[in-house]
């Protein structure tokens, strides 16, 4: 495997037929780890905040050893500190080193011990004793600042950078943390002591016994209270909220217990560590974050169950745990390999999704996971296991790829290998190659082909497809089905080499299906019609167990057929969207069909939205079932692509301004008031009191139609809104608003100006794009 990995560098030259043929490979900037000069193993730190000033009081105490014979020089990231001691002990921890020279040179700490002083693999301990004013993106004190008088109070942190001396290790923590009384504190590890103090504050000491990546350090403190749980397997569980909103506790964290035992069971490897909490927190700039036994994430989906539609925990929740397996207990060893940790992380929630969803949820996500795939193709061709290929790659094609991996390899050998690969690197750093490593070892198969194809280059296949059907001589009939691979081929991206099925399907309602190893330029695939049935349809890869782009002309009746009758939601979605390009009164009736047949609301939307301009009788009533369908999903898509609503169905829609999903209620305003104007005031009356979720979605939309209609009076709360007393998104929605109804006073500049400097770069962007837009 060194081999392998070493080959991401350089040239390899492999003697094949007597002919030197040569695999290239991206150079990844990432592919170097950092130096370790010493070998961090644990640290014990007394932290103290004082959030008025930005201020960290601290005292961290490390046990190291060193990696050198001669250590000159020991690095630690450090920006904003000031350092009022620095002290090394010997081997048992009484004999101070003589005094040594350090220094803070840019954002680092270095420090320079005595000459052959510190003696290799020997124990030591260092002290460093210092404070620290770290700037945004460091940790966030929110809240505390006169001008955000009104917002919740906060000191969040999920990253040790800029508040603890940091370098590269695993680690294990005693972390004693002091704070006034009235807030609680959440960090990593076991609570192991909660003591009061005599000058009213409290000290929590958390312990993580087992090492862990000393970068997945986390602390919160705020006004929370928390409920416990346990898994069916015993694994201690604790669900943070906001004081006072105990009801959004079972809608954010619903099926938390479920997942924990699922991924047991899934990896065969059981939770790592000994407890498991999270906690949300205001102004958060991510979905979540991982850090070790102790996820944070963003208050945006800490919701009620109105909520759910617009954004909820549950697809973050199960991958930020699988992160405890897939990115704290084995983490990657440089951030080429990134994809060990975020794909698996990936992949894992999206399958605890689809056992408690089901199959057409799951093949939903995967939808999504392959157009954010194939939008990063058309920029450029980077591969999932590397550093440069970005969210599309590390995350959403990852996902999909080792869906694939499985698929090739069965689930018993796939689930054999990754219990190996998690039993063999728990506590250790891995690379690509040991994961390559540990499907050989289980299987004594080479995969080598599969990770170079798929992970260590980028591309995709894009299959042309076409059939034919002939008799041979003897009168035999038999479908040829040519498969053509039209990708653009060269050093780095090559022929792909996938198994792929193929299904006719006749109509009589039967079908054969073929399995088939496609790897050439161009291959045909032939499937015997002894009885001459005539095809109804034929699927390339039904499912859609390949990533990839297809070319596959099909004619109307064909497209109509596979819409109707074939088993897989996607495969029916597939058609139905190849459909789009066909006249209204040449679908209407087959969109109809498939509409009374499908339950899953991708495909449902789609025919919604295909038939959105169409005010026959037969689309009205097909609008009317959809708002009054079970599922929000269904009735937000007429909601949103039916414009203007048909005056038939005016009472409806109107039903939706008290739809249970407060994004529906959003939707049904604005289109109630613009398809009916002469309503507006009857609506705005109707909606008055809702606010909604995610930045006041309701309450925005209210005031955007009540100004926009002259009602000036309500400028000030809107202005108000984009202050810094309010969460980013309420913030940006507010600045959103104004930007439509073209509205700026001197407040609302101010207000753009501080949101264009935040440290949150999705408020930043809302900021910014305010200024532009007035600016030009």
């Amino acid at each position: 495997m060194k081999h392998l990995l070493l080959g991401l560098l350089f040239l390899g030259f492999l003697n094949v037929s007597g002919q030197e043929k040569t695999t290239t490979y991206l150079t990844d900037p990432s592919a170097t780890p950092p130096d370790l000069i010493i070998t961090l193993k644990h640290i014990r730190a007394d932290v103290r905040f004082n959030p008025e000033e930005n201020l960290i009081l601290a005292k961290t105490e490390f046990t190291f050893t060193p990696n050198r014979y001669q250590t000159d020089s020991i690095i630690f990231y450090a920006p904003e500190f000031k350092v009022n001691s620095i002290q090394i002990t010997g081997k048992d921890f009484s004999i101070k080193l003589q005094p040594f020279d350090w220094k803070l040179k840019g954002p680092n700490l270095v420090l320079y011990p005595p000459s052959s002083a510190l003696k290799y693999h020997s124990e030591y301990k260092l002290v460093i004793d210092y404070t620290s004013q770290p700037k945004a993106g460091a940790i966030y004190f929110i809240g505390w600042r006169p001008e955000e008088k009104g917002k919740r109070k906060e000191i969040w942190a999920h990253r040790p950078h800029g508040w603890l001396p940091y370098l590269d290790a695993r680690i294990t923590m005693d972390m004693f943390y002091t704070f006034n009384r009235n807030y609680k504190v959440f960090a990593n590890g076991e609570r192991v002591e909660v003591k009061d103090n005599p000058d009213s504050t409290r000290t929590w000491h958390y312990r993580m016994a087992k090492d862990h990546p000393y970068f997945s350090t986390a602390v919160v403190i705020g006004d929370y209270d928390y409920k416990t749980s346990n898994s069916a397997g015993g694994v201690p569980l604790e669900f943070w909220y906001y004081k006072g909103q105990e009801d959004k506790v079972q809608p954010t964290y619903q099926y938390t217990e479920a997942m924990m035992d699922f991924l047991g069971k899934e990896t065969g490897v059981k939770y790592p560590y000994p407890v498991y909490r999270q906690a949300p927190v205001i102004d958060y700039m991510y979905g979540a974050m991982e850090t070790t036994t102790s996820t944070v994430f963003g208050d945006f989906i800490f919701i009620d169950p109105h909520a759910y539609w617009q954004r909820n925990y549950i697809n973050t929740n199960a991958h930020e745990m699988a992160h405890q397996w897939f990115g704290n207990c084995i983490a990657h060893f440089v951030n080429k390999d990134v994809w060990l940790t975020e794909s698996f992380a990936t992949y894992y929630a999206k399958i605890f999704e689809r056992s408690i969803f089901g199959k057409d949820y799951y093949q939903n996500v995967m939808n999504d996971e392959l157009t954010l795939a194939l939008n990063a193709a058309k920029t450029n061709n980077y591969p999932v296991g590397g550093s440069m290929g970005g969210n599309a790659r590390i995350y959403q094609k990852g996902s999909l790829v080792l869906g694939m991996l499985r698929n090739v390899m069965g689930d018993r050998e796939f689930k054999d290998a990754i219990r190996l690969y998690l039993e063999r690197y728990s506590f250790k750093y891995a690379q690509t190659g040991d994961l390559l490593s540990c499907i050989y070892d289980v299987t004594g198969k080479s995969y080598n082909w599969f990770f170079e194809e798929w992970i260590l280059h980028g591309g995709e296949p894009e299959y042309k497809v076409s059939y034919t059907v002939l008799d041979d001589t003897t009168g035999k009939r038999a479908t040829h089905i040519t498969v053509t691979q039209m990708q653009e081929t060269g050093n780095l991206v090559g022929l792909f080499k996938m198994p792929i099925r193929f299904e006719v399907h006749y109509k009589d309602s039967h079908s054969d299906t073929l399995a088939a190893w496609i790897e050439n330029k161009t291959q045909e695939v032939i499937i015997p019609n002894p009885e001459k049935k005539t095809i109804d349809f034929v699927l390339f890869d039904p499912g859609r167990k390949v990533v990839k782009k297809v070319t596959f002309e099909k004619d109307f009746e064909e497209l109509s057929a596979q819409a109707m009758k074939t088993p897989e939601m996607i495969d029916r979605y597939d058609a139905l969207t190849a459909l789009r390009s066909f006249p209204v009164s040449q679908k209407r009736a087959i969109l109809a069909g498939c509409y009374r047949k499908e339950t899953f609301h991708l495909t449902k939307s789609e025919i919604i939205d295909q038939l959105s301009t169409d005010r026959t009788d037969v689309s009205i009533e097909l609008f009317r079932q959809a708002l009054n369908d079970t599922d929000a999903n269904v009735r937000k898509a007429v909601l949103k692509d039916v414009f203007p609503i048909p005056g038939s169905l005016q009472s409806e829609a109107e039903r939706a301004l008290q739809d249970y999903s407060y994004l529906n209620q959003e939707l049904a305003l604005q289109n109630l008031c613009q398809s009916f104007p002469e309503n507006t005031n009857k609506y705005l009356e109707t909606t008055k009191s809702l606010t909604g979720w995610r930045g006041l979605n309701i309450r925005m939309k209210w005031l955007e139609v009540a100004i926009a209609k002259g009602k000036t009076e309500f400028l000030p709360e809107l202005v108000a809104y984009s202050g810094q007393q309010y969460e980013f998104e309420t913030r940006m929605n507010a600045l959103s608003v104004m930007k439509r109804l073209r509205y700026i006073d001197e407040m609302t500049l101010a207000n753009a100006r501080s949101a264009s400097q935040h440290w949150n770069n999705k408020l930043r962007d809302a900021g910014k794009e305010y200024l532009n837009y007035f600016g030009k």
